[in-house]
């Protein structure tokens, strides 16, 4: 009788129902304030655990110790007292330890911010705790000591990188020691180098054969994953200084380089030699660049005189070509070697070879977009230990240079040996 005059509407919890047509139905609202949702910080209480329970610890033991002493007064007996004196030191050292074992070993409060450490092969584990005493990590490196002693972690501590909390305490933070971080391994690749020279640069690194790194560096189907349109990157692995895990492979190296080296030519700047040449060209012409200047001043020159050689129709002569063609990179080129009918030998052949003849820098590939304007079309190294060149406009006056060049040399030899 009651339900059947119930008319309107009744607020039940978060929503309001009612009754229509014999049918209950409910309109729901959204949560309000103080709808009696208990909002809890876990991180408050957490930081606040290890110092309740050791104020629990201090308050109880303080209880037992004041009623042994009013047992003993009570008992009066010689023999009662020793023994419950006994006790009340023991229980007083006990609570000691236990306020020691809290203060050292457990987190000092709320942990604070994460603290990084890399761990080189052959560190000592002394070396490590005083640096994690010093990070706050640990209030004192010589009981982290002893505890990785007594629970033999100090054994098993590996070369890695280690990720701490400030505050952490010696359990917490020997934890974290027996879960290091693979370390990266930086590699440097200077300029200059083919791919065979980096293949075995990284291969006497990381676990890969070089001969893996070579061929994927003329596979077709991962260079055109990697977008790239020619058929070798010989000149696209950028020299630099790379970081990896110690379990890369060859892939994921020449990707990085490759894409290293887009990310470096496009900051080159747009000069006319960009609208002349193609990019594979310019990478060519950087790469004889990097091979023939020794100094880095000389590097606009020398391009200067390669780009006047082309325009002319003159072969360049560059020996760096010969060499790559013999893959003969050091000791003097005979005359036999010098006329090779390989179509990177630009004494032989005019015009650029075929592709690069290494991977140049960013300093030659600057200057072989910025070349200097310059009418000469020689140059010849002075042999004087500096590195440096003499440039000439003419043949002939190029000639005189090469002759008094090798003429002061020969002088040079003649004092050294009278003076030894």
């Amino acid at each position: 009788m009651l339900l059947s005059k119930l008319q309107g509407e009744a607020s039940l919890g978060t929503g309001t129902c009612g009754r229509k047509n014999t049918k209950v139905y409910c309109l729901k609202r959204p949560p309000q304030p103080g709808d009696g949702i208990l909002r809890v910080n876990p991180a408050k209480i957490l930081a606040r655990t290890w110092f309740t329970g050791l104020l629990v610890f201090a308050v109880c033991g303080g209880y037992i110790f004041y009623a042994f002493l009013y047992v003993i007064r009570v008992l009066g007996s010689m023999k009662v007292r020793v023994i419950m004196s006994a006790v009340a030191v023991v229980l007083v050292a006990s609570l000691a330890v236990l306020g020691a074992f809290a203060y050292y070993f457990m987190a000092g409060g709320p942990q604070g911010e994460r603290v990084e450490l890399v761990v080189e092969p052959g560190a000592s584990v002394r070396f490590l705790a005083e640096k994690l005493e010093r990070k706050g990590v640990v209030r004192s490196a010589r009981v982290l000591l002893v505890w990785m002693k007594i629970t033999g972690i100090d054994k098993q501590v590996q070369a890695g990188k280690y990720a701490f909390r400030r505050k952490a305490g010696v359990v917490n933070a020997a934890r974290e020691l027996l879960d290091p971080e693979p370390v990266d391994t930086a590699v440097t690749v200077p300029e200059g180098l083919i791919i065979e020279q980096i293949g075995e640069l990284f291969a006497s690194t990381f676990s890969f054969s070089p001969d893996t790194f070579v061929a994927l560096c003329t596979d077709t189907a991962f260079l055109r994953g990697l977008g790239f349109e020619g058929s070798s990157l010989e000149g696209f692995l950028f020299p630099d200084t790379y970081r990896f895990s110690p379990d890369v492979g060859p892939g994921e190296v020449i990707a990085r380089m490759y894409g290293h080296f887009e990310q470096q030519f496009s900051t080159l700047d747009s000069t006319p030699i960009m609208e002349r040449y193609s990019r594979a060209e310019i990478v060519t012409m950087a790469s004889i660049v990097e091979k023939e200047a020794t100094l880095a001043e000389e590097r606009a020159h020398i391009a200067g005189v390669f780009y006047n050689r082309l325009k002319k129709g003159y072969p360049l002569g560059a020996d760096p070509t010969v060499r790559y063609a013999l893959r003969k990179f050091s000791g003097p080129l005979r005359v036999s070697e010098l006329k090779n009918p390989s179509p990177y030998n630009t004494r032989v052949h005019r015009g650029l070879p075929p592709g690069p003849i290494c991977s140049p820098g960013l300093g030659a590939l600057a200057a072989s977009v910025s070349p200097l304007e310059t009418d000469d079309l020689y140059f010849v190294a002075k042999w004087d230990g500096t590195g440096a060149h003499d440039f000439s406009t003419t043949a002939a006056e190029h000639n005189r240079k090469k002759f008094e060049i090798r003429r002061l040399n020969e002088l040079r030899k003649q004092r050294k040996k009278g003076s030894e």
